[in-house]
């Protein structure tokens, strides 16, 4: 049941009471407190079952009990007893801050009733028997209502009225308490000397003559707090103290704390030695030593706390425990940070009690707990002084420092090699050798800290046997060091890859591994070592990246082009390659499959050797090597006149590579398979273009000369053309090519019926020709000029003959003459290059013009408005103006007959001579004769 469902019945039962008429029948003190359900003889009570109940039945009794009832100070007891024990459990049950301030007024509630209780029963009862109990009750409850006062005065008449009560020696203990907590030293010490001093005082007879003692201290008397302290070290009868329980070495301390700050005010160890002295039997003399030393280590006295401990193996100097006591005064110069007294405190410790001293070896019985602890704490010390000096070293870099530190290496292993790896000795000692310089010693310790067999057990010291064997490989110049370096190196970087495949140092040991196996021509190594990479994350992929690139490069310096090939294109699967890291790749795949194709030449396998060169330019298409091996397969299929592959490979080639330095040999090299697989166009178009780029001036003149040839016979004319137009542009030189090939464009453009252009490139004909120097003129040249003179003249002729005089006359006469200049001009061009047919021709052209003229003239349109005399008058005007032209006309008829006395007599002679009859038939209706002509034209 609750406490609060308790309440609510007491209430209910009370108030039940109150108003009720119905008789209650009064019960008994003992019907009350029996438990269990019974009757009444009569039936009719029932008797209460619970605490609960027993509380409401005894407020009722008290209700209805006199004073002068004898069972009335037993149910205010009995009652005081129950509120007491509910209020206990009230403030035990509380678990809430809610239900706390709830049970804070029950509980108080409960306090204050019980001390109403058993305040009326001794107010109202003060002599009866067990009053010592009711008085002990209300001490209590005052206290744990927290009034000390009342607690304490209440307890006062407990033990001046009771001095045999069974509650008189506690009440004496918590009155001293009392006294001693209000610094009332005195009394408590006479309170706690009566409790010492009293019968049955087992419980607190320990506590009171510690207490005493504290009393005492307080007190100043500080000698009789050493004999109450002492006392109760003594009732202890304490062991060794490494062999006590917790609980035990808790009071040995507890105890020795006080002798030691008592004779800290007593003058310190001379006062202890002094006291101790008329005690030989004490067997704990060290450990009064040992807290005086720690009370002035707490007050930071240090010197005062080692001279104790020297003091106390200066007197006592078979004593099992210098040892100890010495080494605690490292620990304190040490704790305090006196280094210098620390070190030499130190330095004089270890000559004497190091486990091998003669010391330990002149012992009898050797204390094992002394010596180990000796040998422990020793260790640990040399461990700090070592770290000290190297840590010296480290920021002064001095010799002396060096030596320091070494020395206590040298010491530690010594006498504690067992624990040399668990203390990282070999690593620390090698570290200090190896700032030293002293690398070879360093690897040595290194070595010993890292290895056992093959098996790593140190990693930190297996990473720098990887380091110094890399740096001792590096500051060598003798090959056979370097090579046992570089051996161990290798030998101790696959160790470490093999044994912490995924910490993050492996990726980069591999790869220094391998790069510096690889720069040494130790290439299998290389490759073993790539074989170690783990799976690696983004963050190294780069790295694995470089190395698998070494390890292809190293198969390819051992031959094996096709797992270096292999490894290369596995390089480049990864899409996160750096551009450095993938021309790289590239450039080792391209040497690769180079070699094979090299290889395969070498052993006259040509068609492989063909097929691996040519295959570089799909897998590295922007690598140098990709166009020098396009370029081998080109020439090695040229050699065996594989002449479409040949084709094939040099297009690519031209594609990929359009401005390589072998461009214009593979152009020449696919002219001339062209030429050989008979494909006249393709190359031509191939010279074409060779003559556009070819640095050789007479290669590309030959070049583009040939490409119109395959033009022209192949008869693509506009080919033709643009070729021979272009070669006409760039090359003037040499002039009779030149002349020819202007020629050329005259004949094709005749060809393509493009007469204008055949008119413009006679006139380009006649304008080289005229700026020529002579010396660079031949017969073929000037008969090209004069014949293309002599076709521009024709043309011009046929325009004067097409030329009619209609009227307006002098508009249309006009034109006419400048026509017939025009073809007089380009004959008279013609003839003046002295070709014997070329002239003849032009003489009597111009001739026929001069007689068209004449005629021309004569038979000209007539103006309209003339009447018949103005004809006839019109007519002779005509006449008079038409004469001198059939002058002029038989002028050149007879300067054209003058090459007969040439020897030339051919059809232009004849047909002037002919013309010449019908003129004067008188004078030239005979033969010509060959000589005594005079060319009037010269």
């Amino acid at each position: 049941m609750s406490i609060r469902n308790s309440l609510l019945i007491t209430t209910a039962t009370i108030l039940l009471t109150a108003c009720t008429n119905t008789e209650v029948k009064r019960m008994t003190l003992h019907s009350i407190d029996v438990g269990g359900a019974k009757k009444t003889t009569q039936g009719e009570y029932i008797v209460p079952k619970s605490d609960d109940d027993i509380r409401i039945a005894y407020e009722n009794y008290l209700k209805h009990a006199s004073r002068n009832d004898k069972s009335r100070i037993n149910a205010l007891t009995r009652l005081a007893e129950l509120e007491f024990e509910l209020s206990e459990e009230i403030l035990k049950n509380s678990d809430n801050d809610a239900v706390e301030a709830l049970d804070d007024q029950l509980y108080n509630a409960k306090l204050d009733r019980t001390i109403e209780l058993l305040r009326t029963s001794l107010r109202d009862y003060p002599n009866t028997k067990g009053n010592d109990k009711a008085l002990y009750q209300l001490a209590k409850a005052y206290d744990q209502k927290g009034d000390t006062k009342l607690t304490r005065v209440t307890m006062e008449k407990l033990v001046k009225r009771y001095p045999k009560s069974k509650h008189y020696i506690e009440s004496q203990f918590r009155l001293a308490e009392n006294a001693f907590s209000a610094r009332q030293f005195a009394i408590a010490e006479d309170k706690y000397t009566e409790v010492i001093g009293s019968k049955k005082n087992n419980i607190f007879y320990e506590k009171s003559l510690y207490k005493r003692g504290w009393s005492r201290f307080k007190q100043g008397f500080y000698t009789e707090a050493v004999d109450d302290f002492l006392q109760v070290v003594k009732t202890n009868r304490f062991d060794k103290y490494s062999e006590l329980k917790q609980s035990k070495k808790e009071l040995f301390n507890e105890y020795f704390r006080a002798i030691g700050l008592s004779f800290s005010y007593l003058g310190g160890a001379e006062s202890l030695d002094d006291y101790f002295k008329g005690s030989p039997e004490f067997n704990h003399l060290y450990d009064a030593y040992s807290n005086l030393s720690d009370i002035y280590l707490k007050e930071d006295r240090n010197n005062d706390a080692v001279d104790t401990l020297n003091y106390f193996a200066k007197n006592n100097p078979h004593s099992p425990y210098v040892p100890e006591a010495l080494l605690k005064t490292i620990s304190i110069w040490k704790a305090a940070g006196f280094t210098l007294q620390l070190n030499a405190t130190l330095e004089f410790f270890y000559a004497t009690y190091h486990p091998d001293s003669r010391y330990w070896q002149s012992q009898q019985n050797i204390d094992q707990r002394v010596y180990k602890l000796v040998k422990n704490t020793l260790r640990e010390h040399i461990l700090m002084i070592t770290a000290n000096h190297h840590k010296n070293y480290q920021l002064t870099h001095k010799h002396g420092d060096f030596l320091n530190a070494e020395r206590w290496y040298k010491n530690y292993l010594k006498h504690y090699d067992a624990y040399s790896r668990k203390d990282n000795i070999h690593f620390l000692y090698a570290s200090l050798l190896a700032e030293n310089k002293d690398h070879t010693r360093a690897l040595h310790h290194y070595e010993l800290a890292a290895y056992d067999a093959d098996i790593i057990i140190d990693k930190k010291s297996a990473y720098e046997t990887i380091l110094l064997t890399s740096q001792l490989s590096s500051i060598t110049d003798n090959e056979k060091n370097i090579s046992l370096w570089l051996n161990k190196l290798i030998h101790y970087s696959t160790l470490y890859s093999q044994q912490y495949p995924n910490d993050k140092q492996t990726i980069n040991i591999i790869s220094h591994a391998s790069e510096l196996a690889y720069k040494h021509n130790m290439f299998e190594e290389a490759v073993a070592l790539a074989e170690l990479i783990p799976g690696v994350g983004s963050t190294v992929a780069e790295i694995a990246t470089n190395i698998n690139v070494i390890k292809a490069h190293s198969y390819v310096k051992l031959d094996q082009y096709k797992d270096a090939e292999n490894t290369y294109l596995a390089v480049l699967k990864n899409n996160d390659l750096s551009m450095e890291q993938k021309s790289s790749a590239l450039d080792g795949l391209a040497l690769t499959i180079y070699y094979q194709g090299k290889s395969a030449s070498d052993r006259n396998k040509i068609d492989e050797a063909i097929r691996h060169y040519a295959r570089i330019i799909h897998l590295a298409p922007d690598n140098p090597t990709a166009a020098t091996g396009m370029y081998n397969a080109i020439t090695l299929s040229m050699k065996n006149e594989y002449w479409k592959q040949a084709i094939n490979f040099i297009k690519s080639f031209q594609r990929q590579f359009p401005a390589h330095q072998y461009s214009h040999d593979i152009s020449r090299k696919l002219s001339v398979a062209y030429l050989n697989s008979k494909q006249d166009i393709a190359a031509a178009k191939e010279l074409e273009q060779l003559s556009k780029h070819e640095q050789d001036k007479e290669f590309s003149i030959a070049a583009l000369w040939k490409a119109g040839e395959l033009y022209e016979s192949n008869k693509d004319y506009h080919s033709a053309i643009r070729t021979y137009k272009q070669y006409a542009k760039q090359f003037t030189r040499p002039f009779p090519q030149y002349m020819e090939s202007m020629l050329k464009l005259v004949t094709l453009y005749i060809i393509v019926d493009d007469m204008p252009q055949v008119s413009l490139w006679q006139n380009n004909i006649i304008q080289a020709d005229k700026k020529a120097a002579t010396s660079l003129k031949t017969e073929r040249t000037i008969f090209i000029a004069s014949t293309a003179t002599l076709d521009l003249a024709r043309k011009s002729h046929i325009d004067f003959t097409n030329a009619k005089l209609i009227l307006p006359l002098k508009m249309h006469l006009k034109n006419k003459k400048q026509a017939m200049q025009r073809a007089v001009n380009l004959y008279g061009r013609a003839a003046s290059y002295s070709v014997a047919e070329i002239s003849t021709e032009a003489t009597h052209a111009i001739g026929e013009i001069f007689y068209e003229f004449n005629h021309a003239l004569l038979q000209s349109e007539r103006p309209k408005h003339l009447n018949k005399d103005e004809l006839e008058q019109y007519q002779f005007l005509l006449e008079d103006q038409a004469f001198p032209f059939e002058e002029k006309a038989i002028e050149f008829y007879e300067t054209n007959l003058s090459h007969i006395k040439d020897d030339v007599y051919d059809e232009w002679v004849q047909k002037s001579h002919a013309r010449l009859k019908k003129l004067f038939p008188v004078r030239y209706q005979r033969e010509a004769r060959l000589d005594g002509h005079i060319n009037v034209l010269h």
